[in-house]
């Protein structure tokens, strides 16, 4: 009679159930829907490693021109202007985690509930991994502030050149996620500084948006709803539908206000850093290529068996790196909104 333990010739190869593991724990990623490899999306995806050997990858971008040209008769020779890039490297690293089943249980179990469930732990790991990875990178104070990239509360005025000065600045009366901090974020991104967030890039139909991408903390959100603009526009807009009304649907994505998309996220709270103590979340205001995610090798789902039999390992391992992408010092495609987070 055959043993009910799991052996590394199961039936079912662990090249199919990679596919499988690699589309489930990226679907559920919040980021997943705004990542490609195009330059037009939030998350841009890199995938040369796979192909070809190193640890890295060099990300370029090329500077607008600046000169203002010649006109009429005006000679153009000598006065050509220089092509300026900007680059940012990359690196790649393993990533492996496994779950270990042991002891006689696992000889009372059918095999492939014990991989299932294996699987699905791996893939919620995988899942909140990459999402942590994303969120981590998008709010890295430590490289890339700039004032033309960071709105602290409602109003520019409460920039400070340092950090915790000017999150002390944020209250938590005015300072609120709202409509017109939304606004003042968005331009932000389109007028302040030398180089412009540009937009991300939608197809409708036959139409092209351009539209920006908030991820915001529930905190923020559940303020946002309290803004009357918001809700005019996105709860008690004619012909809306109960499924449609984002008090019932409880959906990440909350809605849209000027060209920019509101989606909760789990994103950082800054314990006691605003004024009188109180919490502060860090959002972002997402552009194209925000962030960048680089492949060295997908992911592999693998199995072992060991001590005779006795002891079931499942393991998924990939070869990739996360990072923001930062231009000569600056931010590329994001502008840090920092609102009150005052809790429940």
């Amino acid at each position: 009679m055959p043993t009910a333990t799991i052996e590394t010739t199961h039936g079912v190869s662990s090249e199919q159930w990679s596919t499988e593991v690699f589309g489930e724990y990226l679907g559920q990623n919040p980021f997943f829907n705004f990542m490609g490899t195009s330059s037009q999306n939030v998350v841009q995806v890199k995938e040369e490693l796979t192909k070809a050997p190193g640890d890295a990858i060099t990300l370029q971008l090329r500077a607008k021109l600046s000169g203002a040209g010649v006109t009429g008769s005006t000679a153009l020779k000598g006065v050509e202007e220089d092509l300026v890039f900007y680059d940012q490297k990359l690196s790649v690293d393993t990533l492996r985690h496994a779950v270990l089943l042991k002891g006689e249980m696992s000889e009372q179990r059918v095999a492939f509930d014990l991989r299932n469930q294996a699987r699905e732990a791996l893939v919620d790991w995988a899942a909140d991994k990459m999402r942590s990875d994303l969120v981590t990178a998008l709010t890295d104070t430590s490289t890339g502030r700039d004032r033309s990239r960071y709105l602290y509360g409602a109003t520019d005025a409460n920039w400070d050149a340092v950090h915790a000065t000017a999150l002390a600045n944020v209250d938590g009366t005015n300072d609120k996620l709202s409509t017109a901090m939304i606004s003042r974020a968005k331009r932000k991104a389109l007028l302040d500084g030398g180089r412009k967030v540009r937009p991300m890039v939608m197809k409708n139909g036959n139409r092209v948006e351009e539209v920006f991408v908030l991820f915001a903390h529930p905190y923020a959100v559940r303020d946002l709803l309290e803004d009357s603009k918001f809700t005019d526009v996105n709860v008690n807009a004619g012909g809306m539908t109960l499924a449609e009304n984002v008090f019932v649907h409880g959906q990440r994505y909350k809605g849209m206000w000027d060209g920019v998309m509101i989606f909760e996220t789990e994103m950082p709270v800054i314990a006691d850093a605003g004024a009188s103590t109180i919490d502060v979340a860090h959002n972002v205001l997402c552009g194209a290529q925000a962030a960048a995610v680089a492949w060295g090798k997908r992911t592999n789902y693998k199995e072992d068996v060991d001590d005779y039999g006795h002891q079931n390992g499942f393991a998924i391992d990939e070869i990739r790196g996360v990072s923001k992408l930062v231009f000569d010092g600056v931010d590329h495609g994001i502008v840090n909104v920092f609102s009150a987070a005052v809790a429940d």
